[in-house]
């Protein structure tokens, strides 16, 4: 058996092992951004501290190990360096100071999506993740912090869905599997006739109930606590229903189940919106969507990413018609069908 090395030529054309090298290393930015945000490094220059020293001090940290995360920081964009001076970028300022209105850290400092990720080979070789998010218990502890963020990164493009649905004036739209109802709060900011059903675990809703307070919409509001497998939600009710980033943690069987339930609840000529990770056809991308699906393969049983064409084939066997795709700027487009 011949053990010599493999030659570094692919059809004469030279091959380099740097993508594969930067690949294992790629765990790097998540960290140094997972660490700054623990020792809460951006609030603190946020307050004034613009020294590796003083920040060090303030986060009760070495100043040899803090003036190496900063500068490792800096490299990655989140701060800026001039000499010895570090300062926030207007990014930092706006999505990483803990006290900022529009704080997205809180899914970062959680580990528990790094640590579902760490056992990934053994996932692929169960088939399943050994943790199923979509379970009670889970969600009622998991989705708590999770939605302080995707409130963040949810809100403003729906805000641009509804201006671009445009429902009848007094709409009843559902929110299954809300969470902080990012998705469907906007529909009642609009129009003080519109009015909220919001389905969550009940432990999940407890949280829905604070955003709803906040935006001063709680009011037109009601609740159906429970799993949204089990739950009834009744039959022509509904103008409009929202599925806000949860198909992908149902599966297909689950999924197509779910449609059916809803199509019987949705009034005639009412929507049904789907925000997700959409593939395309032959899922050779986008990259989030693919990378998107392992994150479910480590997180749930059966759930994972759908292309355009697998959505509308559920939904037309579910009774939809006119299966379109709405763009309001985020990772992939909406998928809206009518009853």
């Amino acid at each position: 058996m011949n053990h010599a090395p493999q030659s570094n030529e692919h059809n004469g054309a030279p091959v380099s092992p740097e993508p594969i090298l930067q690949m294992a290393f790629s765990f790097a930015p998540e960290r140094v951004l997972h660490a700054t945000l623990t020792l809460n490094v951006y609030s603190h220059i946020a307050r004034g501290h613009h020294s590796a020293t003083d920040i060090a001090g303030a986060a009760e940290a070495s100043e040899r190990g803090m003036k190496m995360l900063l500068d490792a920081a800096a490299v990655f964009g989140l701060i800026n360096k001039q000499g010895d001076s570090y300062d926030l970028t207007p990014m930092a300022q706006t999505f990483l100071v803990r006290e900022s209105p529009a704080y997205i850290g809180a899914m970062i400092e959680d580990p528990t999506i790094w640590n579902m990720w760490a056992d990934l080979a053994e996932c692929v070789k169960r088939g399943e993740g050994g943790w199923q998010v979509q379970e009670q218990h889970a969600a009622e502890s998991f989705f708590p912090t999770l939605i302080k963020s995707l409130h963040v990164l949810g809100y403003m493009p729906a805000q641009r869905m509804t201006q671009m649905l445009a429902l009848p004036s007094g709409a009843h739209v559902l929110d299954v599997a809300c969470g902080s109802a990012a998705w469907s709060i906007p529909f009642v900011e609009a129009d003080a006739q519109a009015h909220l059903t919001l389905q969550d675990y009940p432990g999940v809703l407890e949280h829905t109930k604070g955003y709803l307070t906040r935006h001063n919409v709680i009011e037109q509001c009601d609740f159906l606590p429970g799993n949204l497998r089990e739950v009834d939600f009744g039959e022509n009710k509904f103008d409009a229903v929202i599925l806000g980033n949860i198909v992908h943690s149902e599966g297909p069987e689950h999924s197509q189940n779910l449609f059916s339930k809803l199509h019987y609840a949705i009034k005639l000529g009412g929507k049904i919106v789907i925000v997700d990770m959409i593939a395309n056809d032959d899922r050779t991308g986008p990259p989030f969507a693919l990378i998107f699906a392992l994150n479910m393969l480590v997180a749930t049983k059966e759930g994972g990413t759908y292309s355009i064409a697998e959505y509308t084939n559920w939904l037309q066997g579910a009774g939809f018609s006119n299966v379109e795709t709405l763009d309001v700027g985020i990772h992939s487009p909406l998928v809206v069908a009518t009853k």
